[in-house]
This record gives structure tokens, sequence and C-alpha cells, in this order.
């Protein structure tokens, strides 16, 4: 007799159960222990939470109780001869049958898969439930009972319709989580191979992320530090102007119109040239401590460690400047001074004084610092 909970007393059991379902959508450690309890709800012998490849046959089981993975090593060595999937057509997102609906017990035991799989095993009961279905394949939650054990009734099925929707949303939503995690991850890794810094904050200076590149620069103290938990200039007469230009481009990320990215220039060590902070912004983000989207923000920091080819720059080509003044244009965003860059390019600095007026003429700019803002907004190729 199976030792179902029903009625008022069974209540709690249940509820406790569909908790620990859900719970399982944060915790993936969770599932085992989930089908555990089920096991023990359903008074099965083996309880399994896996993927079925409808073409190929084979059998793919995320979870199962007991825990040892003895059930799915046999599994997988009798997959494509398991009965209970002939038919496709049969796994419908949400229903819940026994095995002798898809079979007879008859014809059940005449196959190599009763034989080989089952009778070693003791078994012969199944009650499953479809947890999802794709084109090509299906998840099942499927309960055994041993062939000495009563076979699952109508009541064991309404007790699985009762937990399935639960079992669908549970693992949807840890496969919308998966999915959104191994994006980032992926997205991160490029960043993280990127020799230039890039910090991402919330509106209010807490950092989300840091490539490492960034945390170099942050423990040098290079235009940037930490300073309780909170991104900040290095130079405390900065601090309120990168603060405010932080706030000021999350809040304008907000609206649907494009916001424009704002350039600052932060003091750096001593004898450093100063770096360049591009601050765009990056969209929001659900923060679980507040229970609210909160925004983000980029930052990028250029500087004199910055390389830049002149020769598939954006922003020389949308100026039309001539490949001289390309790379003087360059070198100017290195933080070189005009002595340098004459050393650097063989010619005068009257000759590279003449390429920055002309530079200037063409961008409609009026300083070397404004020449800088305006090359970091544009030119999506800077490194």
């Amino acid at each position: 007799m199976a030792r179902l909970n029903t009625g008022p007393e069974g209540m709690p059991a249940t509820a406790s159960l569909v908790r620990a379902i859900h719970a399982a959508a944060v915790n993936v450690g969770d599932w085992p222990d989930v089908l555990e309890r089920m096991r023990a709800h359903l008074d099965a012998r083996v309880v399994t939470l896996g993927r079925h490849e409808f073409v190929t046959g084979s059998d793919s089981l995320m979870f199962e109780s007991p825990g040892s993975r003895a059930f799915s090593g046999g599994m997988a060595e009798f997959s494509a001869r398991n009965p209970w999937f002939l038919s496709s057509e049969d796994y419908v997102p949400g229903r819940v049958m026994t095995g002798d609906e898809l079979i007879s017990h008859a014809d059940l035991r005449r196959t190599d898969f009763y034989r080989g799989f089952l009778q070693p095993r003791g078994l012969l009961h199944l009650l499953c439930g479809v947890v999802d279905r794709r084109p090509r394949c299906a998840h099942v939650l499927a309960a055994y009972r041993a062939e000495t054990q009563a076979p699952f009734g109508a009541r064991e099925k309404a007790e699985l319709v009762g937990l399935l929707d639960h079992v669908t949303l549970s693992l949807q939503s840890q496969w919308r989580w998966q999915e959104a995690n191994d994006l980032a991850q992926a997205l991160l890794g490029l960043s993280d191979h990127d020799a230039n810094p890039t910090i991402l904050v919330t509106t209010d200076g807490e950092p989300i992320y840091s490539n490492p590149a960034a945390r170099l620069l942050l423990e040098r103290r290079q235009g940037l530090q930490l300073d309780d938990a909170r991104l900040v200039a290095a130079s405390p007469g900065e601090r309120r102007l990168l603060s405010e230009a932080i706030a000021r481009v999350a809040r304008d990320g907000t609206s649907k119109d494009g916001v424009v990215p704002e350039v600052l220039t932060l003091a750096n060590a001593p004898s450093q040239p100063p770096v360049v902070v591009v601050v765009r912004a990056a969209g929001q983000a659900f923060c679980r401590q507040v229970g609210a989207s909160r925004g983000l923000v980029m930052l990028a920091v250029r500087g004199s460690h910055s390389g830049h080819n002149p020769a598939t720059c954006v922003f020389a080509r949308q100026y039309e400047l001539t490949a001289a003044q390309s790379k003087v244009s360059a070198l100017v965003f290195a933080g070189q001074s005009l002595s340098t860059i004459a050393q650097s390019l063989n010619l005068s600095e009257n000759t590279v004084r003449s390429h920055l007026k002309q530079i200037f003429q063409k961008t409609d700019t009026h300083g070397q610092m404004e020449l800088v803002h305006l090359h970091a907004r544009v030119c999506p190729t800077l490194p």
C-alpha cells in the first residue's frame, strides 16, 4: 500500500515539498534532496529527473534518488530500447501517465529492456510526468516501483499532477538563470582578456565587475581607487566630479533615448599623464538585496598605457584626418607632449603644432583636452 499523505493531515508535508522544489531553482544542489522526498512521498524505489532524446533514444539523467548513480549508469545501456518512449506523441507537456498506459505489463515483460534492466533491479511499475517538451527531446520526472509493490494508481497520479507544475516552474527558472549566467560569464571572459581597464559600477559607485587590468589600476591608484567599497577618484578634489558623472549617466540611461557617454580626465600618479575615463550607461540590473533595479555604468579607462592604431581609427575617418594628422591625434590622446610627439614621428615641433591646429579646425575643438574627450566619445575601437 502506498504511503501517500492525503487530506488535511497531508497538506503540511506537501506544502513543505513544494517549497523545497522552488528552492531548488536557486540552489541546484537541492534537487537530490527534493527527489529523495518525492521518492518517500510516492512510496517509490527510484525517482529520476532527466532528458530523453527521441531521435537517438539516449537518456541523460540530471538527478536521481537514491543518488548512487547506479540507476542512471544501467539506464544508459538500455535507453535506446526503452519501450516507454516508443511514441514521442505521448509526451505532452504537463501530462502524467503510468507505464501500463504506454505498454501493457505483459508486453513489457517480453522486452530486452525489462529482462536486462528492470527485472534485475526488481522494478516494473512507472509513473512519469512531462516537465518540459522540445522538438527532439522531453524532460521527464519518473518514479519507479518494485514488481512486488502495487502499481501506481489514480491517487498517485493526482499527487504528481499537483507537483509537476511546480517542478516545471522551478526547472525553467533555473534554466533561465543558468543561461543568463553562462552568457554573462562568456562576455566577462572576453573583457578579462582586454589589456585596458574596464569597471562596471552601480549608480552609487559600488563595483560589480572589474577586469584584471582594472584591478591592477585600482591597486596602483592610477586615477581611480576603492574607498569603503566604492569607486572614487584617486584625487580627493575630483571625487565629486566622478560620482556626479556616474549618477547622471546611470539616471539618463533609464530613458529610451541614446545616452551620450561622458568623458572625464582624472589626475594620475605624480609624473604620470592623466587618465581619461569614458563613462557609459550600461542599462539596469535587479538587485536582490534591495528588491529593485539599479542603474549600471561602465567605466572604460584610457591613458598613456593605451595603444591606438590610427589606420583603423573611426574618429580619424569621421573627421577626414590625413594619415599624419591621425597619428598626431592618437599620440595626443595617449597623453604625450608635443615635443615627445615630434620625436616619435621624426618631425619638428612646429610641424606637429601645424597638424594639431588643422585637427582643431576639422573637429571644431579648441584645445587638447577637448580633442581627447571628443576622440574618446567617437571612437569605439579605442583599446
